[in-house]
């Protein structure tokens, strides 16, 4: 059982939670498998409340780092290759742009699709279909939503059978979270990212590769115009608009 937080002071406590949790799997302390505190617990030995420790683990159950089981608790992820590979990324995050991920994404994203377009099975098209559907299904809950957008274009990736270029999609989606999470919250931005996501799918089962790639450029150019508004307005409220730059 992990014993040793600290009381957090810092004004960003959800992103001071799960900063502690960094420094306890990072130094041993809470290993692969591993239980966590309860909840109340976690909050009390903190002093933070409940509400900030359960938004970070949902954000850490979302990148795979943490498991919540049903009657059980939660549960450090039992891969250990991914979770070094992703605090290594978190801990770089402050050396990037958001712009530059963006940018990166356009760059790994229009390979995969491309070469997915041109490798993918029948298997695979109908499975892109269902999560094409699912990401319909969930799209009036910006959780599910996020998780279900993340699995579409993993999918793609998937389907271009280049292990390289998944794991280079993985490091930039986990890099750009925050980023996902403002953007979708934008009036409209969730049915935008549904619309792309039916023309990237409709060129995918047409065999089409370049126009997949076309509309994938769309897709993410569409989410680079939508930070530049958010980091613009963020600037115009007087808030920290260089966090994100």
């Amino acid at each position: 059982m992990v014993t040793s937080f600290k009381k957090i002071e810092r004004s960003t406590v959800t992103e001071s939670i799960i900063d502690q949790i960094k420094e306890q799997i990072l130094s041993g302390k809470l290993r692969p498998g591993e239980k966590l505190p309860p909840e109340r617990v976690l909050a009390e030995t903190l002093s933070v409340g409940r509400t900030s420790v359960r938004e970070a683990i949902r954000a850490l159950q979302y990148m795979g780092v943490l498991e919540v089981r049903c009657g059980e608790g939660t549960f450090l992820s039992k891969n250990p290759s991914i979770l070094a590979d992703h605090f290594k990324s978190s801990y770089l995050i402050r050396k990037f742009s958001v712009m530059e991920l963006v940018e990166a994404r356009k760059i790994v994203e229009g390979a995969t699709v491309y070469l997915a377009t041109e490798r993918a099975t029948p298997e695979d098209r109908e499975t892109l279909i269902e999560l094409h559907n699912l990401a319909e299904k969930v799209s009036g809950n910006e959780e599910e939503f996020l998780k279900a957008d993340f699995e579409f274009h993993k999918k793609i990736a998937e389907m271009c059978q280049n292990s390289v270029l998944l794991e280079m999609l993985n490091a930039t989606r986990e890099l750009t979270l925050e980023e996902n999470i403002y953007v979708i919250k934008k009036p409209g931005q969730i049915q935008n990212a549904l619309s792309f996501h039916k023309q990237i799918l409709e060129a995918i089962l047409a065999y089409d590769s370049e126009r997949a790639r076309q509309r994938m450029l769309e897709h993410l150019e569409n989410i680079e115009n939508t930070v530049i508004e958010l980091v613009e307005k963020r600037h115009l409220e007087g808030s920290d608009a260089t966090a994100w730059l």
